[in-house]
């Protein structure tokens, strides 16, 4: 019940780009398969960054996308922790080339 509550507060304080199409497509693809509260936190600040129009290397945008779905699949918070990591890791400047 908690969880629903939640949810519906997080999305009446969206921000002021909520009306982006791509941003809310973002939200209801990946909310929807959320477990973990803390986890809807996570999908809404990389969506808000996916799609907020600013310009990001691609490298960014790798990592933040790999921990959009990471989040949408994780079953507990250290969970979380490790599949976040694991994405800032996978796409950190050593081990990625542009």
């Amino acid at each position: 019940m908690f969880r629903f509550s939640y949810l519906a507060a997080f999305f009446l304080i969206a921000p002021c780009f909520a009306n982006d199409d791509a941003y809310q497509q973002c939200l209801q693809e990946y909310v929807p398969q959320v477990e973990i509260d803390r986890a809807v936190l996570v999908v809404k600040q990389r969506c808000e960054s996916l799609h907020s129009g600013d310009i990001m290397l691609p490298r960014e945008k790798a990592r933040l996308q790999c921990q959009l779905e990471s989040a949408a699949k994780a079953k507990t918070e250290a969970g979380l922790d490790m599949l976040m990591k694991v994405c800032d890791e996978r796409h950190s400047f050593k081990n990625h080339q542009d």
